[in-house]
């Protein structure tokens, strides 16, 4: 029986998403004090980063490096790496402008908001890292089921 390709990408996104809090104990930490929420979004190494790399390097080890489907998934990785560089950095700045209004509000009408996370990019490391797990976990994967 062949192992199912497309799981290869889940496995190494869960994985990378699953190494946040053992490589950010200290940001973890401070953002649970208080009794804020845990972020989403943020920290090392971008799992996104990771998911859509690991689907590039799966097409390319399958379908080769000159396939249509190779040039999707890199367009796809552009879209996902603009998205954690530069999209989100805008969208946190937003939010942090947000929660400054909202702890002017009196005590009563801060609950009628809910909490906005401020940080819900990457750093310029973290997408470098995922990327780089993404890669590498997927060729160790293919090299393992194929």
């Amino acid at each position: 029986m062949q192992f199912p390709l497309f799981l290869i990408p889940i496995i190494v996104g869960v994985f990378t998403q699953s190494l946040k809090p053992f490589l950010n104990k200290k940001w973890y930490a401070q953002l649970t004090e208080g009794g804020q929420k845990i972020p989403r979004y943020g920290g090392m190494p971008s799992a996104h980063t990771a998911f859509a790399t690991s689907l590039a390097s799966l097409t390319a080890l399958n379908d080769g490096f000159m396939s249509m489907t190779f040039a999707i998934t890199v367009s796809l990785v552009i879209f996902v790496l603009d998205d954690a560089l530069r999209m989100r950095i805008f969208l946190s700045r937003h939010g942090e402008a947000l929660r400054r209004l909202v702890h002017q509000l009196p005590k009563e009408k801060q609950a009628d908001f809910p909490y906005l996370e401020a940080r819900l990019g990457h750093k310029l490391p973290e997408v470098l890292v995922g990327a780089a797990t993404g890669i590498l976990l997927t060729w160790a994967l293919f090299a393992l089921v194929y």
